[in-house]
C-alpha cells in the first residue's frame, strides 16, 4: 500500500510518499520533498505533494491513505495541513490518518547513527515551542525497532506544560533525549534545571518531518485508525492567542455586567 504524508506543524513543510506491506511493517520512503522557507506551507504545499508523487512514480489514486500530522505545533501550520489532507480525501475517496506530531518526532530516534543515538533506556522527549514560557511536550519509551518500523511507549502524557512543570514530570527518569524547536527557545533553562542526564539532538535531526508521519501512518492505517476526512481534526491542544483573548474579554464584560 502507498501512503501520502503531510507534515506542516513545524517552521518547514514536507511531504513524503510511503510504501508498507498491508500490517504496516516495513515501511520504505519512496519519496520526500521538503521546504526551505521558514511558515510558506500554504504555497508550497500542493506543488511539494505534486513532486513526492511524480518522484514516486505513482499517482493520486494508487494511495491507500493520507496521513496527517494534526497537532500539536503552529496553528496556522495545523490547519493548512489537515485542510489539505481533508480536500483530497474528500474529492478522491481516500482515508485519513491523524498522526501526532509529537509521535512522529519522538521516531526521527530510529534513523540517529551511533553517535547521536539516546541512550539505552533513555526518555525520548519531543517538546514543540509554544510560546510564553511553555512547550507542547510528551516522553516516550522506543520499544522496539525493526526495517522499518518502531513502537513508542507514552510513558509521559502529551500536553502543553511550561518547561518547569515538564522538567518535572520527565524529573524521575535518568536519561533524557529531548528534539524538537522547544530545545532552541528553552534550553538554557532545561540545562539549568537538569546538569546530568540530558542530551539534545543535532539540528539535523531535532525537527519534525513527514517521513516519520508516513511510518506511523502506515502503522496506525493497518489498525484501523483512519478516518473520514469529515472526521478529522486538529489537535491544538491549546486555545489560539485571538480565542484565548478574546474568551478573557467576553468574561470581563460579563463580570462587568
Amino acid at each position: 500500500m502507498y501512503i501520502l504524508a503531510i507534515e506542516t506543524t513545524g517552521a518547514f513543510a514536507s511531504v513524503a510518499v510511503a510504501e508498507a506491506l498491508d500490517n504496516g511493517s516495513e515501511c520504505h520512503i519512496l519519496a520526500h520533498v521538503e521546504g526551505h522557507d521558514r511558515y510558506s506551507h500554504l504555497q508550497n504545499l500542493t506543488p511539494q505533494i505534486e513532486q513526492v508523487l511524480s518522484d514516486a512514480e505513482i499517482t493520486i489514486d494508487d494511495l491507500s491513505a493520507i496521513a496527517v500530522a494534526n497537532g500539536p505545533g503552529s496553528f496556522t501550520g495545523i490547519r493548512i495541513g489537515v485542510s489539505t489532507a481533508r480536500a483530497l480525501s474528500q474529492v478522491k475517496g481516500i482515508p485519513c490518518v491523524p498522526v501526532s506530531s509529537l509521535e512522529a518526532l519522538a521516531m526521527r530516534v530510529r534513523a540517529a547513527s551511533s553517535g547521536e543515538a539516546p541512550a539505552d533506556g533513555a526518555l525520548v522527549c519531543p517538546i514543540l515551542d509554544a510560546r510564553r514560557n511553555q512547550v507542547y511536550g510528551g516522553g516516550y519509551l522506543l520499544e522496539s525497532v525493526s526495517e522499518g518500523a518502531a513502537q513508542l511507549q507514552e510513558a509521559v502524557k502529551a500536553g502543553p506544560y511550561t518547561i518547569d512543570e515538564f522538567m518535572e514530570l520527565v524529573g524521575k527518569y535518568d536519561e533524557l533525549y529531548m528534539l524538537g524547536d522547544g530545545v532552541d527557545t528553552c534550553g538554557q533553562k532545561i540545562e539549568a534545571n537538569r546538569t546530568e542526564g540530558v542530551a539534545f539532538a543535532p539540528e539535523e535531526m531535532r525537527y519534525q518531518r513527514a517521513e516519520e508521519v508516513a511510518m506511523l501512518g502506515a502503522v496506525k492505517f493497518a489498525a484501523g485508525q483512519s478516518v473520514a476526512y469529515d472526521m478529522l481534526k486538529p489537535e491544538y491542544m491549546r486555545m489560539a492567542e485571538a480565542e484565548r483573548k478574546l474568551r478573557a474579554k467576553q468574561a470581563e464584560v460579563k463580570a462587568n455586567g
